[in-house]
């Protein structure tokens, strides 16, 4: 894959991705596949609270990026469940560092998008006195 160029695919992904900090997360994960990651470890290295760290964990983890291991309790490793997703995030750790604005733009827009479009529905809400 040339570092400017974007698959469908990987678009799709990027824009599936909630937050700046949950890419991060799914990174930090795939650079080290064999690291342990609890709610204290991946909270430290992106400078989250625990309860936003466990969340994160939890999101990964019903993503299908992590699993729950069965070394320690309360530990999540990468785990992709798919060849397809592994692929897709190895794409990303490559893609990332060359188009961080880019990259950071589709998931900025998308939060956007979406805020815009409950903007437009609160609108039309009527409230009773």
């Amino acid at each position: 894959m040339n570092s400017s160029t974007i698959s469908s695919e990987l678009r799709r992904f990027i824009q599936s991705i909630a937050s700046i900090p949950q890419l991060e997360a799914i990174l930090l994960l795939q650079q080290a596949p064999e690291h342990l990651w609890t709610e204290t470890t991946l909270a430290q290295r992106l400078y989250l609270n625990k309860e936003q760290a466990a969340a994160m964990l939890k999101g990964l983890y019903a993503a299908g990026i992590c699993a729950p291991s069965a070394q320690a309790p309360d530990s999540f490793i990468y785990s992709p469940a798919s060849t397809e997703l592994s692929e897709l995030i190895n794409q990303l750790a490559i893609y990332y560092p060359r188009n961080l604005i880019a990259v950071t733009n589709m998931i900025h827009s998308k939060a956007n998008a979406e805020q815009r479009v409950q903007q437009f529905a609160d609108a039309f809400k009527f409230f009773k006195d």
